[in-house]
């Protein structure tokens, strides 16, 4: 049997290229790959990240190892490149061995690797072919189609699925196909047609500007699903904005109003006889990085703004700014619903928003859901996992 140089996760990694050399610092350990390749990786990540069966439970890839805030971890000698490729270090003091597969630690090096989140891909209205369409039958059957979507969904933010069998549960057999669906108080699965006492404006025939849904929440949802059931009504183009490139444009032009959209808190409310949410936060909100995250923008929301007196108009004329910005025809992909369509976007980036139509002159039913980015991300890092492995 050969040796399997065990690593902390449930991915298969490749055996090539194998590591040929690895020389050690008082600090860290310079790794160099058949390839050429070379990185370095500091001891105390080493000693963090050792998967044998003493510092993580092969049977959950959980930790049982905690390192010593204490301790600066260090070399008992140089390290070893073992005939599999791997690398194996001891560690002074207590001389426990760890040993690390070739293509793990390829997979996380460092060292003048790109390290942070993927650039997603922006769009406008002149981009062709939006928003990427797929065959829905195929997607809820075949999970080389699902990938090729859930890629898209990923990295544009906005797709459409053609010939989902337009029946009411049809929307939640595809969101499932990634993950669990994200109940709110609006259901497990919630209608968008007309109705004679609507709880939301979206229950209505009246135009809605680009927005985000449920910006009033602490945890927005991070993906969107909308069904077409029936469409045999006039008007109620869909209208959709990618507000990633809202924020560029704002960042690049405005930066004296976008500076307030990304630090000044702003309430939203959903107002319900039985229900009652609210959440302040900045509309464009910034990761640890000061890359855009997410967009908290549902302007028909807004409660009553409650910030210092003096920075009141600053905070209203960055909005509007905003408002205008969303609501530019250039920006907008522009989409007429047939039934069996199914539009899914990032919740947290895409603002949509409709045309007005006539509900005495046909009829227009939508059913949707909620899920969330995370299930994404899970969902794609399994089907990769199989592909590797070829099952």
């Amino acid at each position: 049997m050969p040796v399997v140089t065990p690593t902390p996760d449930f991915v298969g990694y490749p055996e090539t290229p194998a590591i040929v050399a690895a020389t050690g610092t008082d600090r860290w350990v310079t790794v160099t790959w058949a390839d050429g390749l070379s990185a370095r990786f500091h001891h105390v990540w080493l000693r963090d990240n050792c998967a044998c069966a003493e510092c993580l439970l092969p049977l959950t890839k959980e930790q049982t190892f905690e390192l010593d805030p204490a301790a600066s971890p260090s070399l008992d000698g140089q390290p070893i490149v073992e005939a599999t490729g791997a690398l194996v270090v001891t560690w002074a003091g207590d001389r426990h061995r760890s040993a690390y597969h070739q293509g793990w630690l390829r997979a996380h090096r460092y060292d003048g690797a790109a390290v942070g989140a993927r650039a997603p891909v922006t769009w406008d209205g002149s981009t062709p072919d939006m928003p990427p369409t797929f065959d829905g039958t195929a997607v809820l059957r075949d999970d080389d189609a699902l990938r090729e979507w859930l890629v898209a969904l990923r990295d544009v933010g906005f797709t459409r699925l053609r010939d989902v069998p337009p029946r009411p549960g049809g929307v939640g057999e595809v969101a499932a196909r990634i993950g669990p669906i994200r109940e709110t108080n609006f259901g497990l699965l919630w209608d968008v047609r007309s109705e004679p006492e609507p709880v939301t404006n979206a229950n209505t025939d009246l135009a809605l500007p680009p927005h985000v849904d449920l910006c009033t929440r602490e945890y927005q949802p991070g993906l969107q699903f909308l069904h077409c059931i029936r469409n045999t009504a006039t008007g109620g183009r869909g209208r959709y904005v990618d507000g990633f490139r809202v924020a560029a444009i704002l960042a690049r032009d405005e930066p004296e109003h976008y500076a307030v959209l990304t630090t000044q808190p702003m309430a939203r409310a959903n107002r319900s006889r039985d229900s009652d949410y609210r959440w302040s936060v900045p509309p464009i909100v910034l990761d640890a990085r000061g890359a855009v995250a997410e967009i908290r923008w549902g302007n028909w929301l807004r409660a009553p703004l409650a910030v210092e007196f003096d920075q009141v108009e600053r905070v209203y004329a960055a909005a509007a700014c905003m408002t205008a910005v969303a609501a530019r025809d250039d920006l907008a992909v522009h989409v007429d619903w047939q039934a069996g369509d199914l539009l899914a976007f990032d919740n947290r980036r895409i603002l949509h928003g409709r045309d007005t139509f006539d509900s005495a002159g046909g009829q227009r039913f939508l059913r949707g859901c909620y899920g969330e980015r995370e299930e994404l991300h899970s969902r794609l890092r399994i089907l990769d996992r199989r592909i590797a492995s070829g099952r």
